[in-house]
């Protein structure tokens, strides 16, 4: 398991927080696992706020029509 600290925008961070918002597009350049874990760390006007929220990694679709090879669609839990 793997804890991955990335930038969330700030348009999407409440979702995520709430739990209503259960999926994350994302460039697969850090080779996202089932079971890895997501510190998600908001971004407003290009910089940190210092909020965080952290969710797990509970599914991976990728190699689909329509989705770029380089990218993926995570199911995503909040903890």
């Amino acid at each position: 398991m793997t804890i991955h600290k990335i930038k969330l925008s700030h348009y999407f961070f409440d979702d995520v927080a709430s739990g209503r918002k259960t999926f994350e597009l994302r460039k697969n350049d850090r080779h996202y696992q089932v079971g890895d874990r997501l510190c998600l760390c908001e971004v407003k006007e290009a910089k940190l706020t210092g909020r965080k929220v952290l969710v797990t990694i509970t599914y991976k679709l990728q190699g689909f029509t329509g989705l770029a090879d380089d990218y993926c669609i995570l199911g995503i839990k909040k903890d």
